[in-house]
């Protein structure tokens, strides 16, 4: 790993993994930052194994940090331990919120500018870091 109390940033690294492969992976990071005092921040759409792994969650939605919190205080862990669901709950009613707002006329888009887009913008995002 790096320096002593670096930050790794992780991008869908465990996608192309088998499952032994990718919890021995995660078993690594765990050590590297107990031992290290690193941080990893990883971006997933593998959930599994995450609940035992990470230590804090970020969501982020169109470009705005919507929730960022220790996992040991997220609310819906508390009814289940199954962090896909929540997640799942989430991301959907977001999609149907989104579903909710009215489309643009013509007359309403407005002319982008490389100073005005982002590239998170229009996704959805989920970090899990410790």
């Amino acid at each position: 790993m790096q320096q002593s109390g670096d930050v790794l940033l992780l991008d869908e690294v465990t996608v192309d993994l088998d499952v032994v492969a990718r919890m021995d992976l995660l078993d690594f990071f765990k050590e590297e930052c107990e031992q290290r005092g690193a941080t990893v921040v990883s971006a997933t759409h593998i959930f599994d194994g995450l609940e035992t792994w990470a230590t804090h969650l970020a969501y982020i939605q169109d470009g705005q940090l919507k929730r960022s919190e220790k996992l040991t205080e997220t609310n819906e862990l508390k009814s289940s331990d199954n962090l896909l669901s929540i997640v799942e709950a989430w991301l959907r009613s977001e999609t149907k919120s989104e579903k909710k707002k009215p489309s643009n006329t013509p007359s309403q888009v407005q002319k982008s500018s490389p100073y005005s887009t982002s590239p998170f913008m229009s996704s959805r995002h989920m970090a899990y870091y410790r």
